[in-house]
């Protein structure tokens, strides 16, 4: 077992590895299929320290919400008449998610995969427009809201490069919010849309990214 352990400084496939490597974040790409059109994409930044130790640096940003829905009334309903209200909501923003990373395991030495666990900082900043139209009264109601959250949090990934060169980075995350200012108290915050999960009272949630990258910049290593 203690082959396994990144600490023991065993060889790996390559005798040099690549201390930068830009990423993109794949799991941003289905959103644009849901009924919330989101629109964002997720691009991020591995530094290595030594074998064991990298720092990360993501941002998700573009539109988390852009859609319509319309409400169509009745006589029955409410005796407004024959009539609509539509809303139409844009949310935007950005998330800036800094990450450590101890990578703890390479379970098969002649693969060039690795297992880590992170620890996650992650503060974003939405802003939220939204038109109502009531058709009966032909009135339109604009508002407008901003949300900011500060979070922090965990996770366990795996990293694997191909060729030297490309990278494949799958990660899970949990976060929960430490602080959160919003500019219309009498709106709810803006809740983070980057993630697969929320709880009830969307205080954490969970993330995971599927990144594709490219590998760069050697640095030697000792055997």
């Amino acid at each position: 077992m203690s082959s396994f352990l990144m600490t023991n400084g065993q060889n790996d496939s390559l005798n040099s590895f690549k201390k930068n490597i830009i990423q993109i974040n794949l799991v941003s790409l289905p959103p644009l299929f849901t009924n919330l059109n989101q629109k964002w994409i997720g691009i991020e930044y591995q530094r290595s320290i030594n074998r064991n130790f990298s720092i990360t640096l993501m941002t998700d940003l573009g539109k988390f919400q852009d859609y319509s829905f319309t409400k169509y009334h009745d006589y029955f309903d409410e005796n407004q008449g024959f009539s609509f209200t539509r809303e139409d909501v844009q949310i935007s923003g950005y998330h800036i998610i800094p990450s450590v990373r101890y990578f703890v395991l390479q379970p098969f030495k002649k693969i060039n995969l690795k297992i880590y666990t992170n620890l996650n900082l992650d503060y974003y900043h939405y802003f939220m427009k939204k038109e109502v139209y009531y058709s009966l009264t032909d009135r339109l109601d604009k508002i407008n809201n901003s949300t900011y959250r500060f979070n922090v949090g965990g996770g366990i990934g795996a990293q694997y490069i191909a060729f030297g060169r490309i990278s494949i980075d799958l990660n899970i995350s949990i976060l929960t919010k430490i602080y959160s200012n919003t500019s219309n108290n009498t709106l709810s915050e803006l809740y983070p849309e980057n993630s697969f999960w929320k709880s009830s009272n969307n205080s954490s949630w969970a993330t995971i990214n599927l990144m594709l990258g490219y590998a760069f910049g050697n640095k030697k290593h000792k055997k």
